[in-house]
């Protein structure tokens, strides 16, 4: 591997994380501008169209991109046709959309959810255009390419939306902030990789399809058990309640996406390159789930401690119902993003039944927990859908045990020290909140004990751990320009930086809940 390639691809891994940053901080800034300008009512039919859309976009890709992406070779003739099957897809479900939008705006009694449902049905085909080139990108690690499109896609997008609320369109604003991303985001992508050109030999797809399918049904299982709650909640207590769900959810979705999706853009290919080397993908998990647990933990229990003071300051007062939930979903978050790793693991070394096997589990284990937590309301559900999760926990360590051979203790371990900073820090917000003060000064003086704490316990007790954590921060992008530079022989790995070290043994061998 040459020097400029390093170089290239740690720019790559720089430009993911920026992305996926300024990608949820205009998301969530757009989002926070339509909450406080449209209330919960009026917000609570662009959660309900933003529950189909969803679903839409997860049928337009069947799971082939993540097949090209884990595929060793194809061609460009491969590729054309699957997008060909992607716009084939993307047609049939514009037309399901208009003439389904009826039926789905009296599921949630949301009159006006019906002409925002066609009005999206044509903006459909247009996401499909952007699938096969985002596969083709990141699967040569091309990721400040799909960064730069992710970055102004979002831009242009969140202007378009707040500027349409700010001119009164109301829930409709929404159809302008996702037409203007979809169309930004496509046209860049499409220019990046240069096609593929579309092409009617759909027979060349068929060899991804085994592991595609599996991929397929997995994220199919995957959005009935994530969104389940949402849908119930809309059906049973009201969009002004899937509203106020729906945006504390969003808290839970922040550390999944920006973190989460930051390490795995680069650990799913780079696990696919290494299947082969069981140290090498051992290494990468702890230090992949220590980066991620750091990362996550301290932020989102921060989040949860202070959930009062956020919501009031940043969304108003209006949406004060939504504190309580944010509080217990952001602790699932934490936790959802630590094993957000998962799937990227079980996908890179090819395990799609297993992937099946457990998102089949995982879905029967949510609905039971958002069902029972229905009965007592939308803070119910919210509890049992984080209390679900936690139950989750200990089938994930075991599966990533089987893949890679790390010990469920040596995982925990590579959790337990942000936990254990995080509990400093709430312990000393928690004091300070017995002060009496305004909400501003509660939450800036919170903040600051907060990880002023939480620095402090890291460097008491942990800090031969943190600065390993820092060294491998900084070697993902060496080690993924590593793989992807001369993936069929790769350098000898790298001995994990700290005495945590993997229990790796010569066994063989997501993420929601």
């Amino acid at each position: 591997m040459t020097a400029g390639l390093a170089g290239r691809t740690a720019r790559s891994v720089r430009w993911s994380f920026g992305a996926v940053l300024a990608r949820q901080g205009f998301q969530i800034i757009c989002a926070v501008v339509l909450a406080r300008l449209l209330g919960p009512q009026s917000y609570g039919t662009i959660a309900a169209a933003t529950v189909y859309i969803s679903l839409v976009a997860l049928l337009l890709d069947q799971g082939l991109s993540a097949a090209l992406i884990q595929r060793q070779d194809i061609t460009r003739r491969l590729a054309g046709a699957t997008a060909t099957l992607n716009l084939l897809v993307a047609a049939v479900l514009a037309a399901a959309t208009w003439f389904a939008a009826p039926a789905v705006a009296g599921f949630f009694g949301v009159a006006d959810l019906e002409p925002i449902l066609r009005a999206l049905a044509f903006i459909v085909p247009v996401k499909a255009l952007a699938i096969t080139p985002r596969a083709l990108l990141a699967r040569e690690l091309q990721l400040h390419r799909v960064g730069a499109a992710d970055i102004a896609a979002a831009a242009a997008g969140s202007a378009a939306g707040i500027g349409a609320a700010v001119a009164g369109a109301g829930p409709w604003s929404m159809v302008y902030q996702v037409a203007v991303t979809d169309v930004v985001g496509a046209a860049m992508l499409l220019a990046a990789s240069r096609g593929p050109a579309p092409n009617l030999a759909l027979r060349a797809v068929a060899p991804l399809f085994g592991f595609s399918l599996s991929v397929f049904a997995t994220d199919c299982l995957a959005y009935f058990s994530r969104n389940l709650d949402n849908i119930l909640v809309g059906r049973v207590l009201g969009v002004s309640a899937l509203s106020i769900y729906g945006m504390a959810y969003r808290i839970l979705v922040v550390p999944v996406q920006l973190i989460g999706q930051t390490v795995n853009r680069v650990m799913f290919p780079a696990f696919a390159r290494s299947a082969k080397e069981p140290e090498r993908v051992a290494a990468s998990l702890i230090a992949a789930t220590r980066i991620l647990a750091f990362s996550a933990v301290p932020l989102m229990v921060f989040v949860s401690c202070a959930a009062p003071e956020l919501v009031h300051l940043v969304l108003g007062p209006d949406w004060m119902p939504a504190a309580a939930l944010v509080s217990v979903l952001a602790i699932g978050g934490a936790r959802e993003t630590i094993f957000y790793i998962t799937p990227s693991l079980m996908k890179g070394l090819g395990r799609g039944a297993l992937i099946v096997r457990y998102e089949v589990l995982a879905a029967v284990v949510q609905v039971s927990g958002i069902v029972i937590g229905l009965q007592f309301g939308v803070f119910g559900v919210a509890v049992g859908y984080t209390a679900a999760g936690f139950l989750l926990t200990p089938v994930l360590l075991r599966i990533q045990t089987r893949l890679t051979g790390v010990s469920a203790r040596s995982q925990l371990a590579s959790i337990l020290p942000a936990a254990h900073a995080a509990v400093w820090g709430a312990a000393g917000y928690g004091l300070w909140q017995l002060g009496d003060a305004d909400r501003l000064w509660h939450l800036v003086g919170g903040l600051v004990i907060f990880f002023a704490l939480a620095a402090a316990a890291l460097w008491l007790f942990h800090r031969q751990i943190l600065a390993g954590v820092v060294s491998q921060a900084r070697g993902l992008a060496g080690r993924a320009g590593n793989r992807s530079g001369r993936p069929r022989t790769p350098p000898s790995p790298a001995a994990p930086d700290t005495p945590e070290s993997p229990d790796v043994h010569n066994q063989a061998g997501g993420l929601h809940g």
